[in-house]
């Protein structure tokens, strides 16, 4: 939770609360003892204050939806409630975005970004601007919305999503066309390089894939992967159509 520094300036804080307690119990001096646990307890609480993330994120559901069976169209929706930790943030960033194949039509909420860019690592943010006249601090509800064009045509897809802010549950979904099947689906998170197994995910009627994920670790990128057959030469031949 703290770097070393604040790990020391909790515990220092600690120390003052036990030597107030002790001045309590056992001594004639209880008003002075009360003060000490009492600004002991301030300073806890306010050095946690301090170290809260910007934004906290309750029930995240990220859904992928690939409209053909060539895995050239697909639509991206993610809702969650989005909660700011103190009142002066006025602006949430959607990051991590994985540039799969192309990406375009960013909406949120129903309207474009307030800015739109791409990091260090090639991945797309975009930027909402919080209602002013909203208590966001008591969270409100978010729809990110983005289409891809090329980018599920292979055999194995990934859904992913890297936890940059505080979430309390993590839920991936994929939508796969009828006529081309799931054959293998696993769930995984990778932090540190290290890449750990989930349970497996639940499979129903062969074309959607879910996996849920509670208290998912800050920094970890949790992945839905699965395999699915080459479409049949008539179904290639059918999106070039389209």
């Amino acid at each position: 939770m703290f770097d070393k520094r604040n790990q020391l300036v909790f515990y220092a804080n600690i120390l003052i609360i036990v030597f107030g307690l002790t001045v309590i119990l056992f001594s004639d001096f209880v008003l002075i003892g009360i003060l000490f646990t009492a600004i002991g307890a301030i300073l806890i609480f306010e050095q946690i204050k301090q170290n809260k993330g910007a934004f906290s994120i309750s029930g995240l559901e990220k859904e992928l939806k690939i409209d053909d069976t060539c895995g050239t169209q697909a639509t991206l929706v993610q809702k969650q409630n989005t909660t700011a930790c103190h009142v002066a943030n006025t602006v949430y960033w959607f990051k991590s975005i994985s540039p799969v194949g192309a990406i375009t039509n960013f909406s949120i909420n129903g309207q474009s970004p307030a800015e739109q860019k791409k990091d260090g690592n090639n991945k797309y943010q975009v930027c909402m601007t919080l209602p002013a006249n909203s208590d966001v601090t008591n969270g409100i509800e978010t729809t990110l919305k983005y289409h891809y064009k090329n980018a599920f045509g292979r055999t194995e897809g990934v859904l992913s999503h890297t936890v940059d802010d505080q979430t309390d549950r993590l839920r991936l979904v994929v939508d796969l066309p009828k006529g081309r099947p799931v054959s293998t689906a696993r769930a995984y998170y990778i932090q540190n390089g290290k890449e750990e197994a989930l349970l497996p995910p639940v499979v129903t009627g062969e074309t959607r894939i879910e996996t849920e994920v509670v208290n998912p670790k800050l920094g970890a990128e949790y992945c839905l992967q699965w395999n699915w057959p080459e479409p049949g030469l008539l179904k290639r031949i059918g999106c070039l159509i389209k």
